[in-house]
């Protein structure tokens, strides 16, 4: 059929059959979409150090073994921090029912001599580690297990087997787009311009670059997060200050994550008698916390991707809560399209004259 001959009824069954199509793909691609997210955020982010990559390759086959090579070293980047971040947190979580159930054999640690001068304090102390600690020692100071901890166990399992799985199909699809890097760049931004116009590229533009920034501060934001925690265990004379300070600031790559690892520090200092340093430590990692999630991060992204402070935090804090992990990175690029869409539209609207 002649293009000329195509009549506005066939024009619109035609995209009304292209619109079903892509929604009932997306429909049952739904369980796989935040690996595919994934992959696009990696593959933008990385793309710089992947080009010089791909230059130390010669060859017929030199994209694949590229493609291959560096979706491996990515792999190994996103899961050996991972994996011995949960090895050590195991090995501490049972060091700490160890000492729970010492303590809750023999009773509590004596408490500092400044918290005994209150007295109020002092016994509200001993009264919680009674209520929730000495009964779930039995004779001889075991510990078992009850429902609620078996199925929080449950519960834990089930959703690291979930983010295995996603991590999995992550790496597969980022190789694919490595492998495929230059058909996708060039078949992408030519299938936008065919949609929406020449004037989508400053939209991908910004899009690109807002991931971009959202990784950079997600990187240096955790980085500063774990050298500070880690003069903070040190000086509160945590157990392995600068393992845990680590620990810290891999946790911190995720939103709201690093709690659990000094909230742990900090129970551990409790079971073992130093109730002051636990306070030290608790109050640190959230003022850290909250200064790094609602400033620091939000200055970083907001200027990578050219958007406002209140606009950078409010795409950070919307794009966590709407879309999981991955909103940290689709959250501020979201921001940066509808921004840029609104700033072309105003750009095209006529100043009237004022007389």
């Amino acid at each position: 059929m002649q293009p000329e001959n195509v009549t506005i009824a066939q024009k619109t069954a035609r995209y009304v059959l292209m619109g079903a199509l892509v929604l009932a793909g997306a429909w049952m691609l739904r369980n796989f979409i935040p690996a595919l997210c994934w992959a696009v955020v990696l593959a933008i982010a990385t793309s710089s150090a992947y080009d010089r990559w791909l230059g130390k390759f010669r060859g017929r086959r030199r994209h694949v073994w590229a493609a291959l090579t560096f979706t491996v070293m990515v792999g190994a980047v996103l899961l050996v921090p991972l994996i011995y971040g949960g090895f050590v947190a195991g090995r501490e979580a049972i060091a700490v029912v160890r000492e729970f159930a010492a303590s809750a054999g023999s009773g509590p640690p004596p408490l500092p001599s400044w918290l005994e001068q209150i007295p109020w304090l002092a016994h509200w102390v001993r009264d919680l580690w009674m209520e929730y600690v000495a009964p779930a020692g039995g004779p001889g100071g075991h510990v078992h297990a009850s429902p609620t901890v078996i199925e929080w166990t449950r519960i834990v399992g089930v959703q690291v087997a979930r983010r295995i799985v996603t991590l999995a199909f992550t790496l597969l699809t980022l190789f694919f787009v490595y492998l495929e890097r230059d058909r996708l760049s060039m078949q992408v931004p030519k299938t936008f311009r065919r949609l929406f116009g020449s004037s989508v590229d400053r939209v991908l533009r910004r899009v690109v670059s807002a991931i971009r920034a959202a990784v950079d501060g997600i990187v240096f934001v955790a980085v500063g997060e774990g050298a500070i925690m880690c003069g903070v265990y040190a000086l509160a004379h945590a157990p392995h200050p600068i393992l845990s300070g680590v620990v810290t600031g891999v946790f911190a790559t995720i939103p709201f994550a690093a709690p659990i690892v000094f909230g742990t520090v900090a129970v551990v200092l409790v079971v073992r008698g130093s109730i002051a340093a636990a306070i030290v430590v608790a109050v640190a990692g959230m003022l850290v916390l909250f200064i790094a999630d609602h400033f620091v991060r939000p200055v970083i992204i907001g200027e990578g991707a050219k958007l406002p402070f209140l606009w950078a935090l409010l795409a950070i804090l919307g794009g966590v809560e709407s879309f999981g992990l991955v909103g940290i990175f689709m959250g501020p690029a979201l921001m940066a399209a509808l921004l840029s869409i609104w700033r072309g539209w105003v750009e095209e609207i006529p100043e009237i004259e004022v007389r």
